[in-house]
């Protein structure tokens, strides 16, 4: 372990204006000493609580106060998201997502800077300029002009589900963090069914940077690095896909370094055809955020200068991993030249942090 990690509460805007509430870490325990408060702001109270696993809203009920502003921070337990009932109307609730992918201490300091830099009140801006840019379109193009390539999602032909995970987070509600993320899917996100499709027909290009998320299933983190090790070829190569009512029917590597991860894609899709479905889009909106190298979930959010997109594949624990493909070069726009994300016909540029050595 390297340094203490200090959280200051008060740099935490999406969680608003203290209001008597107090401020509660949750934590490992063998990993509670290496992080503390900074008690600034006007909270009543500065308490960390460790949790060690089970059910989490048994223990939000015994060990949190009913006012309160919650920030776990657990990267050695899978940490399922707690109800709305469970949460109470009194308790807003943020987490790291720091489970799905190896993470070390000093991504956590470089994640939790991420945080404190996210502008809540920008990205509900972005929000509100990206769904009334997709409401007044009859589909939406994701294009990527160096291809030449398109795909048309008809976003009104069946009942799409839209997740917001940014801007400011209410009394009873809970939020992933860093946050900045509009996604889209065919069923609410925890569900899955293999039958459903979203409804996005064309080519789309895949190139960027893999996030390769474990589930509960049986697995090895071991796995987990070669697959991803294999698929980091789409830093320097791009895939093109060619979509069929939100299925991959078809791969094509666009240069050297894709043709081994369009072999370990369709090993993935000979496994487990589900993994052919484009489960989710993602439009990133976090506009501050800086990519750390390497394989971490919390990098979903990156949004460049002007919103980023990211293609899902797989959803656990439905599937034994949820790929996600931080793809910068595709933009977003409507049938009337309005964009929603990125700029036309640029790329957008990468603010990439090297690997930092762990401790």
């Amino acid at each position: 372990m390297a340094e203490i990690i200090g959280v200051n509460p008060k740099k935490l805007r999406q969680l608003g204006a203290a209001e008597g509430a107090s401020f509660v870490l949750v934590t490992n325990p063998e990993f509670s000493e290496f992080v503390r408060i900074v008690e600034e702001g006007d909270y009543g109270q500065y308490l960390t609580k460790t949790y060690s696993g089970g059910d989490f809203a048994a223990f939000l009920a015994a060990e949190v106060p009913e006012h309160a502003h919650v920030l776990v921070m657990a990267p050695g337990l899978f940490f399922q998201s707690p109800r709305q009932e469970d949460i109470g109307p009194r308790r807003k609730l943020i987490a790291m997502a720091c489970n799905s992918t190896p993470t070390d201490f000093s991504s956590l300091e470089h994640f939790m800077q991420c945080i404190e830099a996210t502008d809540p009140d920008a990205q509900e801006d972005f929000a509100q300029r990206f769904f009334e840019a997709a409401e007044n379109g009859d589909h939406l193009e994701y294009r990527d002009a160096r291809y030449g390539t398109v795909a048309i999602l008809r976003h009104f032909d069946q009942e799409l589900v839209w997740n917001q995970q940014a801007g400011r987070v209410d009394w009873g509600e809970q939020q992933i963090v860093p946050a900045g993320e509009i996604s889209v899917l065919p069923i609410e996100i925890i569900e899955f069914d293999e039958d459903l499709h979203l409804p996005l027909d064309g080519e789309i290009v895949i190139q960027g940077f893999p996030i390769l998320h474990n589930g509960t299933p049986s697995y090895t983190r071991r796995d987990q690095a070669r697959i991803h090790e294999q698929l980091m070829g789409l830093t320097e190569s791009a895939v093109k896909a060619t979509v069929t009512n939100g299925v991959m029917t078809h791969l094509e590597a666009l240069g050297p370094a894709a043709t081994p991860v369009v072999d370990m894609l369709e090993s993935m899709f000979a496994t487990d055809s589900r993994y052919r479905v484009i489960w989710e889009i993602g439009h990133a909106v976090n506009t501050t955020h800086e990519l750390l190298a390497g394989n971490h979930a919390m990098n979903e959010v990156y949004g460049g200068t002007d919103g980023c997109l990211h293609w899902g594949i797989g959803l656990t624990p439905f599937t034994q991993y949820h790929l996600d493909i931080i793809s910068p070069g595709t933009t977003v726009m409507n049938n009337k030249g309005e964009m929603l994300l990125g700029v036309a016909g640029a790329i957008a540029p990468v603010r990439l942090k090297p690997a930092i050595p762990s401790y």
